[in-house]
């Protein structure tokens, strides 16, 4: 079974999404185990470009810290390459049989993530050409985990 580990800048604030998440993450559990590891955002006090670049610093310092060599990371990010969820669901079928140690997805904060957090993904993806809050790209993930799942089981969610 995958392991999936979420490592994501920021709290989900809303209840409704929370429980979507939740929904999404035990439907899940049949297929893989998933985690979610939340960091704090880092403070931005005024919108200088070199206090942003020093908070995504720091946020991908948190994020990437603790990552191991044999695990498959994505990190998802505005300037990533977009896939359709049948291309999801390859790169994850191929983690499950080439077996990574586990699948690690990167969602940065509001400022986007350090260029040496980007160079230490396995692949970039972008979920969207359009901008979404970080609250909201979290949910799409977990609902795109779950239909590739169900596109590798060959079950009916997907059509």
């Amino acid at each position: 079974m995958v392991r999936i580990r979420i490592r994501a800048i920021g709290k989900i604030k809303e209840s409704f999404i929370r429980d979507a998440i939740a929904d999404y993450a035990k439907r899940m559990c049949s297929f893989c185990q998933v985690e979610c590891i939340e960091y704090p955002e880092a403070p931005v006090p005024d919108t200088h470009p070199s206090t942003i670049e020093m908070a995504c610093v720091s946020e991908g310092e948190k994020l990437c810290s603790g990552i191991d060599s044999l695990d498959y990371v994505i990190i998802l990010d505005r300037t990533g390459k977009q896939v359709s969820s049948e291309g999801l669901a390859e790169v994850i079928r191929r983690c499950e049989i080439e077996g990574p140690y586990q699948l690690v997805f990167i969602i940065g904060g509001p400022h986007g993530l350090s260029k040496d957090c980007l160079q230490k993904g396995n692949i970039i993806l972008s979920l969207s050409a359009m901008t979404f809050p970080h609250q909201i790209a979290r949910l799409l993930l977990y609902e795109q985990l779950y239909r590739a799942f169900t596109i590798i089981r060959g079950l009916p969610y997907h059509r």
